[in-house]
Formats: structure tokens, sequence, C-alpha cells
């Protein structure tokens, strides 16, 4: 029959009851303390992702829309063509612009030619001081009409600028409000979308505790995973909601480039947002000396000259500099092992060891 040490190591590890083994030469500097610091209190809430810039493309002109060139959920860069209208008649007035400007820059030339010469003609007395003040009037008369020639330029460039509705920015289609062929007048919405390279959360918070949010003026929005962000900035409104009694509160996220790692944030999630509400005393460990086993946490500690043990405990929020709040399982001062699979390495040869000793030798 087999001792009961020979089943210890699998007993222990699954079902992570707490247990101590002696560990031989224990390495020290991978080692650390547990610490206590003074923490900011974070009270958390339910918080709604929303993009910062979006927006509907409407019509500015009349007509009947001739090309629609990206759908819904489509990726846009900024300045693309979205959609176009018919515009020949649009075309059409401004290569008469076109031309009419080159016609009033040929009479601005001529004129200023001759008023140049009979300038130098009047001051060598050739001329007659009324031929001078005529080539004048001519001057800055063809002078006024290449200006309004070139302002009638911009008004039909302008006009047809209207008949093409560009992406104000990079971002995704959310919405077609109009198909092919249909006619719209200024003021129509064609399409609508949002950025995706700046977001914000949007969360109600109680009256009880706006103030010492306001106060704080810190926000973290956590992932699912406990990955936190700090945010940019967060404005809370000046007036409550009038059923609610609630206060809004907007909180800016970095840019995506700016992060540690990559995530996956998009309009419409949810996400718990954490304000700071006050400080207090806490201990604090590395992160990576956490092992998780489904719903328990767990770490290894030195317990007693060359002794390793395996505690459940039940970590906090994230801490900074990749540390993790513990809220119950270890005293300050501690020492626990900064990589577990070394920890659990360790602890299963010297459960193994011992099991082995104390086997009997003929079962």
């Amino acid at each position: 029959m087999r001792s009961l040490h020979a089943f210890l190591p699998t007993f222990c590890l699954a079902l992570l009851f707490p247990c101590s083994v002696v560990a031989e030469n224990f390495p020290a500097e991978k080692l650390a303390s547990v610490s206590r610091v003074n923490a900011p209190v974070i009270k958390q809430y339910v918080g709604r992702i929303e993009a910062v810039n979006k927006a509907t493309m409407k019509a500015q002109t009349s007509g009947r829309l001739a090309e629609i060139y990206f759908d819904v959920n489509d990726i846009v860069k900024q300045g693309d063509v979205l959609a176009r209208f018919r515009n020949e008649r649009q075309k059409a007035e401004l290569d008469l612009a076109n031309a009419g400007l080159d016609e009033a820059t040929a009479d601005y030339d001529r004129s200023k030619s001759d008023f140049e010469r009979y300038e130098n003609l009047y001051k060598q007395k050739l001329v007659a001081v009324t031929t001078l003040d005529q080539a004048r009037a001519t001057f800055k008369a063809s002078k006024a009409r290449l200006d309004s020639a070139r302002a009638r330029i911009k008004q039909a460039q302008e006009e047809y600028e209207y008949t093409i509705i560009r992406a104000p920015y990079s971002g995704i289609v959310t919405e077609r409000h109009v198909e092919v062929g249909e006619s719209v007048n200024p003021g129509s919405p064609i399409v609508s979308g949002i950025s995706l390279n700046a977001l914000r959360v949007v969360t109600d918070i109680p009256q009880q505790v706006i103030e010492s949010i306001r106060t704080g003026n810190q926000a973290k929005v956590y992932l699912n995973d406990g990955f936190a962000i700090d945010s940019t900035s967060m404005t809370v409104f000046p007036f409550a909601n009038e059923i609610t009694h609630s206060f809004t509160v907007r909180v800016d996220l970095p840019p995506a480039n700016q992060l540690d790692r990559d995530v996956s944030l998009y309009p419409g999630m949810l996400v718990k947002v954490g304000f700071v509400t006050g400080h207090t005393s806490v201990l604090v460990i590395p992160e990576t000396a956490l092992v998780h086993r489904g719903e328990i946490n767990a770490v290894y500690v030195k317990a007693g000259d060359k002794q390793i043990s395996m505690r459940q405990v039940r970590p906090g929020l994230t801490y900074e500099n990749n540390q993790r709040i513990i809220h119950a399982g270890l005293s300050a001062g501690e020492d626990i092992y900064l990589n577990p699979l070394e920890a659990t390495a360790l602890l299963k040869n010297q459960l193994n060891h011992q099991a082995t000793q104390e086997q009997p030798e003929n079962e």
C-alpha cells in the first residue's frame, strides 16, 4: 500500500489547501516583502464607452445622390469621399467661372501694361493727364473685374464641393440614411460615423459621493482582466439629473497607442470606472506573485527558515508599478515568492522527496 504522502502534491496543488514544506537553498533574491502603503480609496461604478468624435454628414445642396462608396461598419480615412451627388450643373458653373477668370486675368494684364506705359509717357510729358487718368480708370476697373472673377471661382468651387461628402476624420461608418438615386435637400442626413482614435467613458454618480470625487479629481478605467487605464482628464457635470438626482461624470481616455499594451475598447461597451475618494493604508505585492486557479487566488510565502507555504489571499485592485492590493491573507513584512511557477516546482519536488523518504521499502 502506497503512503498518503505520495498523493500529497496533487492534493495540495489542485485544491490549494495551505501546506508547507522544507525548501532547501531558498533563493533570497527571488523573494519580495509584503509592504504597506498609503493608497487611494477607490469607488467603482459602471460606465459606458463613447466616441469623442461622432458626426452625421448632411447635404449642403439639393440634388440626386449618384454614388455611396462606403457601407455600415466600413473603416474610412480622413478625407475619403463617402458619397457624391450628380453635379453636372455645378461642374458647368465651375467651368464657366474658370473661363471668366481667364478673361478677367487677360484684361487685367493688358490694362496694367497700358497704365504703366502711359504713366511713363506722362512723366516724359508726351501724353496729357486726361489720357493717364483714363488708363488708370481702365486699370482699376479691370482689377475689380478680376477680383469679382476670383470670388465667383470660390463660390463655384464651394458649390461643387457641396456635391462631395468627405470623411471629417478617420473612423467607422455607423449608419447610412439614404440610398443611391434619392433626391435630397440641404440639411438631409447622408451618413453617420464615429472615430475610435479618441474615446471617453460616461457614468452616473450618486450625489452622496460626488463632492469627494470632485475633490479627488482622479479616475481609472478597469478592463475585465483588471488592467487599469489612467484617465487623462475628467469632467463633473455641474448639475444633477432631476429624476435620478445623480451627476454625470465624463472620463477621457488616452489614445490606444499611448497605452502599455493593446486593448480592445469600442463605443457602447460597459466598463468599470474607479474614482479616488480618499486614502487609506493597504498591503501591496507584485502582480506576478499571484497564482490564479479558477476563482481562487494564492501566493507562495516563506514560512519560517527554509519553509515555503501556499496561502490563499483576497486581492483587490491593481496599484501603481504593477502591484496588487491585498485585502486578506498576508501581513506586512512577510516574504513571498516572486515566480509562482518556480515555487510550484519547488513545492512539488519537496513533497515528492518527502513522500519517497517516508514510503516503506516493501509495499
